[in-house]
């Protein structure tokens, strides 16, 4: 679908070659007016908050060489992946078997916890790599599932928490940021810095918390773009460290997507037994 700018710019191209490429002459007594589209905004962003944000150990799992930039890694940044809407029941299914521990409860995204309303249904894209440190490019849609992010129905300017879950990472903490920017998220339930191991919570078309995107910021530097070697389990740099419930962002608009990935693999966000038990789900 082209975006509302590239649709108004079409349709004025068209209007011109209609009129053998230059503007209609005008008569004397005639008003002409130009309608434009509606083109939305995204809803404001807080430019400053009163939330505080600690840093803590995230450890080096990637073998690229050189370290790829998190901006452009399919694994951490969810927007460079991308994904497309596809038509899929938005309601809760069941999958089986379910998760035996506690994965993320994507009801606490949310306070108090609940059941949103599915808005939409989206594919996450697979990736073909290149050699770090590019990028590389998005492949087809990943289809081992019907669905992999998952549009939740928000309210604008509604607080977003980190998703609570069995995992604890020690002194509190639940979950090491592996990426930020201004609209997205990337919550990690271990301390690799990595999309290949636990869990990873993507959360797309928010408002970042000026305050964690600044000291994400702060830490996407130096030592993290540094090879460390094979993993062995020491720290090698810090990142934003997060406790269970703690307020990440809010909500740009009126849906949010989510995506849950399990060990590198993109799962359906809408499995009741796996990522919904705090609202009922077996």
């Amino acid at each position: 679908m082209q975006k509302p700018i590239q649709a108004f710019l079409s349709v004025l191209l068209l209007t011109l070659l209609a009129a053998g490429g230059r503007a209609p002459q005008a008569e004397a007594g005639d008003n002409y007016f130009l309608y434009l589209p509606l083109i939305n905004k995204p809803g404001l962003c807080p430019t400053s908050s009163a939330n505080s944000y600690a840093a803590g150990g995230a450890l080096q799992y990637d073998q690229d060489i050189p370290p790829r930039p998190a901006g452009a890694h399919a694994d951490k940044a969810l927007d460079l992946r991308g994904y497309t809407g596809t038509t899929a029941t938005l309601a809760l299914v069941s999958i089986g078997p379910v998760a035996p521990d506690q994965p993320p409860q994507l009801a606490a995204l949310f306070n108090p916890n609940r059941l949103p309303t599915f808005s939409a249904a989206y594919r996450a894209n697979n990736w073909q790599w290149a050699p770090s440190p590019a990028p590389g490019i998005p492949g087809g849609p990943i289809i081992d599932w019907p669905v992999t992010v998952l549009g939740l129905a928000t309210t604008p300017g509604e607080a977003l928490q980190v998703p609570s879950s069995g995992y604890d990472l020690g002194g509190g903490m639940a979950v090491i940021v592996i990426y930020a920017d201004a609209d997205s998220i990337a919550l990690k339930y271990t301390r690799e810095d990595s999309g290949a191991t636990g869990y990873t919570v993507h959360v797309d078309h928010i408002c970042t918390d000026p305050n964690l995107l600044a000291l994400y910021n702060s830490l996407d530097t130096g030592a993290r773009y540094v090879y460390h070697g094979a993993a062995d389990g020491n720290v090698d740099y810090n990142l934003p460290n997060l406790p269970a419930l703690a307020v990440f962002g809010t909500a740009r608009d009126t849906e949010i997507r989510v995506a849950i990935v399990d060990t590198g693999a993109y799962m359906d966000p809408r499995s009741c037994g796996d990522w919904w038990k705090t609202v009922g789900c077996p």
